[in-house]
């Protein structure tokens, strides 16, 4: 008899049966024929199979089984089909059904899986899972569907690390465990890796530590136990260097990504594909893309834009590429590494993005605050990772990038007397910075407030160097009158001889000029303007000419 007819015959004679825990083995007894062939073609108990073929009846009929569903067509007591919840879990750890607990919604819901209701079809017993690991991606879903029943509370983080060992047992010799094995790591740690690259081979670069927590493990002790290692830096996976933390300050350190070392060890040959399909994401540094720049108009002093151009020019494609082939040729590196150093406010920074638009450049934006870290040697260990993201960005982009150490001053500054952990790690953070930038084949620009602090082991590793002065009258005169067109020549003259300010000062001023317009509808007149300068110059950082 085909094991659907047992099914029918079994989910028929359950209606209105008002099943109970006295009157279970009666009709258990009474059914018995049917649901051991039940049981045998599922490889389940009697009562097992009473309930599976319960659920099946009630799944022809509706898109989803709930509880109350399974208490309406028994007319029994709900607290008996709740009584019956260890009986559910093993149907779902067989394979045979599927359960969510939909607490404020629609009550719990059970389903039957594609599987069983296949093999009933096909009046066929259900099939093992091949066994065979074709590839990664066959263990990363294998693992996954386990991680979602965990999710569920269908298994324990102790059958769920089980289940992966036992693969990892019955597929020694594929290569995929193998190169597994070979990192010795935990078995928990193992789980954790194989999350992360499930979740990287759909597309995700970053996974939230917590919720990687929440998915493994089903005790607080566990979870809290586990994310201390990873962020003490004591687990294998962080030893190994096969997960790292992005270095985000707002997330503060909740969010991990696979190392390049982990995508080579895990997907081998298949890392080059997604290298190319996923965007560029630097962890050490903000990436500053061309397109999306807008650079102000620069009115340089004549010797700083004269330089400027220089530097312009050099970094055109075409010129650029002949340049370093002629530092290669006469021995030298092939790097363009340029200071700009000057007072604040000069256009320092500016200079740079505009240099990039024009060129079609990325910036690759440095800010050394959030190099540095509390722990010993991971400062050092961040300016390491930070060049090494800079040759992938070279490799990944069509135009080498250009690398901004923005307001670079305590880098690049004298070196001092080591008397502290402090000292001692900016000390070294220097000497890495040296080393880098000796064989450095990029393009790296530092901005420096210094003025005669520069480390004198610098000096040559910046070949370029421009001095960013005050504007001068002539230059000022341009900055007033490309910042506020609608000023009268006379005024703008004015405002230029009576006030030594920089181009950063007087956009503070435009900036106020604005808000006075729009709040008064009205522009400020020429002594109002007088007076936002005046302000301006009371902070000292510059000076009103005679006052």
């Amino acid at each position: 008899m085909p094991i659907i007819k047992r099914i029918e015959r079994v989910y028929n004679a359950l209606k209105d049966c008002k099943l109970s825990d006295q009157s279970m083995a009666r009709i258990t007894a009474k059914l018995r024929p049917d649901l051991e062939k039940i049981g045998q073609f599922y490889n389940c108990s009697p009562e097992e199979a009473l309930f599976l073929s319960l659920i099946f009846g009630l799944k022809v009929v509706n898109s989803t089984v709930y509880y109350n569903d399974l208490v309406n067509y028994l007319d029994c007591n709900p607290f008996f089909v709740v009584s019956h919840e260890t009986l559910f879990k093993s149907l779902q750890k067989k394979r045979l059904i599927t359960k969510e607990d939909n607490w404020g919604r629609n009550s719990i819901s059970l389903n039957l899986t594609r599987e069983a209701y296949n093999a009933a079809a096909a009046n066929k017993p259900p099939q093992p899972a091949e066994s065979k690991l074709d590839d990664v991606y066959t263990l990363l879903q294998r693992t996954d569907n386990l991680i979602n029943e965990r999710r569920k509370e269908v298994i324990s983080t102790q059958e769920l690390l089980e289940e992966i060992r036992q693969i990892l047992q019955n597929e020694r010799g594929a290569s995929t465990v193998v190169r597994i094995e070979s990192l010795g790591l935990s078995l928990r740690e193992t789980a954790m890796l194989l999350f992360m690259c499930y979740q990287f081979a759909n597309g995700e670069d970053f996974v939230d530590l917590n919720d990687m927590m929440n998915s493994i493990f089903d005790t607080i002790s566990d979870k809290v136990s586990a994310k201390r290692e990873l962020i003490n830096g004591e687990a294998g996976l962080v030893k190994q260097e096969l997960v790292a933390f992005e270095n985000d300050f707002f997330l503060m350190g909740r969010t991990l990504r696979l190392t390049d070392k982990a995508i080579t060890e895990l997907f081998g040959d298949s890392q080059t594909f997604f290298e190319i399909q996923r965007p560029f994401r630097p962890t050490q540094c903000r990436l500053v893309e061309a397109k999306t720049m807008q650079p102000k108009a620069l009115h340089l002093n004549d010797t700083e834009e004269k330089q400027v151009g220089v530097l312009h020019n050099l970094l055109r494609d075409e010129q650029l590429s002949q340049v370093q082939q002629r530092f290669q040729q006469a021995g030298l590196g092939k790097g363009v590494v340029v200071l700009l150093y000057g007072e604040p406010g000069t256009g320092k920074t500016e200079t740079v993005y505009s240099i990039a638009a024009r060129t079609n450049r990325n910036v690759l934006l440095v800010d050394i605050a959030n190099i540095k870290d509390k722990y010993v040697g991971e400062s050092e260990k961040h300016l390491k990772m930070l060049f090494e993201e800079y040759r992938k960005a070279t490799a990944h982009f069509e135009r080498t990038p250009i690398l901004l150490f923005n307001e670079s001053d305590a880098l690049i500054s004298k070196r001092i007397e080591v008397v502290s952990s402090v000292d001692q790690m900016n000390n070294s953070m220097q000497n890495i910075l040296l080393q880098e930038l000796e064989t450095f084949e990029g393009i790296l620009f530092a901005t420096s407030n210094l003025n005669v602090n520069l480390d004198k082991a610098f000096e040559r590793r910046f070949p370029h160097k421009i001095h960013f002065r005050k504007p001068d009258l002539a230059t000022r005169e341009k900055i007033w009158a490309g910042k506020l067109p609608d000023l009268e020549a006379k005024a703008v003259a004015a405002l230029a001889q009576g006030f030594e300010l920089t181009g950063g000062q007087i956009d503070n001023i435009v900036r106020k000029y604005v808000l006075h317009n729009i709040l008064n509808d009205n522009p400020p007149d020429l002594w109002q303007i007088e007076q936002m300068c005046t302000e301006e110059t009371l902070h000292g950082a510059a000076s009103r000419i005679g006052f």
